[in-house]
């Protein structure tokens, strides 16, 4: 007797699992940025990039150096305009913010960091807020879902998710002092000495990472 469904359940548990596996191996790499007080951010990162990430890690030589030094020579100005006017294209937080976002990008290139930094902070905000639905009077938390992804296959998206909501809320909190890469020193004023190449390209990537969860959002739905 034909059955259109028989199989159905089978493939999703291969794919399941073939997936929780692929999800798991990241984990090594995910905590020594996590140790590092970095982000995995994979926008810019080939399979390459990835595999020589491993490598070093497996070999006890790769540094914090290495990888701010890889971001910095992958991020180059116009992709990241392309990301900005692409996520101004999925949500009003990018579109509202667009010129804003790419001044600072230009600023950032343009060697002048104590520009950049601090305006990127404040937009980060700002975007997080909207995308996530926050108002102004509602205290500031790190809001990428963690709960969509499993139903969508995208086990390794779960993990980013969890990893990048922790490392946001890293820089967002309270009682940092003036030489800590976090929020509050920086735009309140107490901290003069923020103008960080490292700090300003890990905010440009914070922004395009955001991008890239709106991106799976929009354009993947749940499967199971």
């Amino acid at each position: 007797m034909p059955c259109g469904d028989c199989g159905l359940e089978t493939v999703l548990d291969l794919s399941s699992d073939f997936l929780n596996i692929y999800s798991q191996s990241r984990i090594p790499l995910l905590n020594f940025f996590k140790d590092n007080d970095l982000y995995f951010f994979g926008t810019v990162i080939t399979v390459a990039d990835s595999l020589e990430f491993d490598e070093l890690l497996r070999s006890g030589t790769l540094t914090k150096n290495h990888l701010v030094a890889k971001y910095i020579q992958k991020v180059k100005q116009e992709s990241v305009f392309d990301y900005i006017d692409d996520a101004a294209s999925m949500h009003s937080a990018f579109e509202s913010r667009r010129q804003i976002l790419k001044d600072a990008v230009e600023a950032h290139f343009n060697g002048k960091y104590t520009l950049s930094v601090p305006v990127l902070f404040a937009q980060v905000e700002g975007v997080l807020r909207e995308y996530g639905g926050m108002k102004q009077a509602d205290k500031f938390r790190p809001n990428v879902s963690t709960e969509i992804w499993d139903r969508r296959l995208l086990f390794a998206i779960t993990d980013n998710a969890r990893y990048f909501n922790a490392f946001i809320n890293k820089l967002f909190e309270g009682q940092q002092n003036e030489s800590s890469f976090n929020r509050n020193p920086i735009l309140h004023g107490m901290s003069v000495n923020y103008d960080s190449e490292e700090w300003s390209i890990v905010l440009i990537l914070i922004i395009l990472e955001i991008r890239n969860f709106m991106w799976f959002e929009k354009h993947t739905k749940s499967v199971i």
